[in-house]
């Protein structure tokens, strides 16, 4: 535990994230940039994409999307999730393997109008990575929908809301001199954090 408190990581995986993230937000350009990689059985083949990382629920990792997007859809047919940070400034980086679910239709509710008006009318006509002939067509789609609501809230999409990643597993590194980097395993075992140092 002595050496741990060395790199400002605790026993439990998630306050020692927490931790870190909170730092790296005073120093990194865009802290929140967050990896998320699921898997595609169609095309048999991995997918990874930058999100923002919108913080703790119940001791889980948020992050809002479209439902019927392709992230969406790898999810369905497999929940197991890969998230990685990478702080530049800081010289750290976290790798994050979990298990997803829906957050409730009441919380996405209340996040998608704490969001600010052009962000709600983007994510409520959008058909996220579906083919789209031109950029005038999309902005179409939008002047129409700003015509639609005038004066008016915006509705929660049926196929937009909030995922929860359980997390089971973090990997946290620091970069080191000599590529001596520190790295060290966090497992989640009968309901306990088990703690190793790998090699770099």
């Amino acid at each position: 535990m002595d050496e741990l408190l060395n790199y400002s990581l605790k026993e439990n995986a998630l306050t020692s994230f927490v931790e870190w993230f909170e730092k790296a937000e005073t120093v990194e350009q865009n802290a929140f940039a967050m990896a998320v990689s699921t898997y595609d059985h169609e095309k048999n083949r991995p997918n990874t994409r930058y999100l923002l990382y919108k913080g703790i629920s119940d001791n889980k990792i948020v992050f809002y999307t479209n439902y019927l997007s392709p992230k969406a859809k790898d999810l369905s047919d497999n929940p197991e999730i890969a998230l990685a940070f990478y702080w530049h400034v800081s010289k750290k980086q976290v790798r994050i393997h979990g298990r997803v679910s829906k957050m409730s239709h009441e919380d996405s509710t209340s996040y998608f109008h704490s969001r600010d008006r052009e962000s709600q009318i983007a994510s409520y006509l959008s058909h996220q990575s579906e083919p789209i002939s031109d950029k005038a067509a999309l902005l179409l789609k939008y002047n129409e929908t700003v015509e639609k609501f005038e004066g008016k809230p915006i509705p929660l999409p049926e196929n937009w809301g909030g995922f929860l990643v359980e997390p089971y597993e973090y990997e946290f590194f620091l970069y080191g001199d000599n590529r001596l980097n520190d790295r060290f395993l966090y497992q989640l075992k009968n309901q306990k954090w088990e703690v190793s140092r790998l090699q770099p």
